[in-house]
């Protein structure tokens, strides 16, 4: 059953209000009911010639939400939460479920994941397994409830916008979108580069527009699988820096440092507790050991067809970078 009515809980932050413009995009087309839900005042979100009001919550109070939800007949619940606490986030989202299974229209919920899928990262990267908390009430609510209840995790791969950091020009701000700046392995500005091992292995780059039409596009499927995989591209990171170079123009080369399982410990994730400060160190560790090219077959793309285009690296590398 398609979504008509649906909650984006966490929809004024990065990837969230990214999620909302996606949907903002198709509402009027697809007759959509969107509401945002999020921790303080805000004022409603316009995109696209549409709008979406902000509903203060308090995630705490399971009863409020779920009153919230069933005002407005809510059938999917969307979570983009997050938080540099591990045990504040997973208690959350285990709140925000609470609350929707209490609502007799709820029959879709989507947990919080945008990135690679945590179940393979949940070994390395221990922030992960917060991520991971809310899987197995999920499949227990779906064998209960059978076709009455679906869920999904969207599976974007590392946020492409991150590759403009820095960017000179001057709209060059515009390229990360909603999220905040974050130097993952490139310094595009002053030609530097971290690359994770021998910079072979493939990643996922898609970027947060598009991340936000793919999760619009799949609120009006039919059916959900469990795992939502997308990409607008799948590359290496000497790939990366060969297309950089490329487009830079000239003689352009970057300097680069490899980084490899023992120098990354010896920076500091040996006896470090686990944090959003030396998170990449978890990362970095997890792209070398495989963890993330450990992908299904991108469904979501094929599921939506032509709905989504989405926008490759070099084509988002000549968008930002190209002289």
């Amino acid at each position: 059953m398609q979504s008509q009515r649906i909650a984006v809980a966490g929809g004024t932050g990065g990837i969230g209000q990214h999620v909302v413009e996606g949907l903002l995009e198709i509402k009027a087309k697809c007759s959509l009911h969107i509401i945002v839900l999020s921790r303080s005042v805000r004022s409603d979100i316009f995109f696209a010639g549409s709008s979406a009001p902000v509903l203060a919550v308090d995630y705490n109070d399971i009863a409020n939400l779920a009153k919230v939800l069933n005002e407005h007949q809510i059938d999917t619940v969307l979570s983009t939460l997050s938080s540099p606490d591990p045990a504040v986030f997973a208690a959350t989202q285990g709140n925000l479920l609470s609350a929707a299974l209490r609502v007799p229209t709820v029959h879709r919920f989507s947990p919080s994941e945008y990135t690679h899928d945590s179940s393979a990262l949940a070994e390395i990267i221990p922030y992960a397994r917060s991520k991971i908390e809310i899987l197995e009430p999920l499949k227990q609510i779906k064998a209960m409830r059978g076709s009455n209840f679906e869920f999904t995790l969207f599976h974007t791969g590392a946020f492409m916008n991150y590759l403009a950091v820095g960017n000179p020009k001057p709209d060059g701000a515009k390229a990360l979108g909603h999220i905040t700046p974050f130097p993952y392995v490139f310094d595009f500005k002053n030609l530097k580069a971290n690359v994770p091992g021998d910079g072979e292995r493939r990643m996922v780059f898609t970027a947060t527009e598009d991340i936000g039409k793919f999760v619009a596009a799949a609120t009006q499927l039919a059916t959900w699988e469990e795992h939502s995989e997308m990409k607008g591209d799948w590359v290496t990171f000497n790939q990366i820096i060969s297309m950089a170079e490329s487009i830079l123009g000239g003689n352009i080369l970057f300097s680069q440092k490899r980084s490899m399982p023992s120098t990354i410990v010896t920076a500091g994730i040996g006896g470090s507790p686990p944090s959003f400060t030396n998170l990449y160190l978890f990362i970095y560790l997890a792209i070398i050991n495989g963890n993330y090219e450990m992908m299904r077959p991108f469904n979501l793309n094929e599921a939506v067809g032509n709905a989504v285009k989405p926008i490759t690296v070099k084509e988002f590398l000549e968008r930002w970078w190209g002289l």
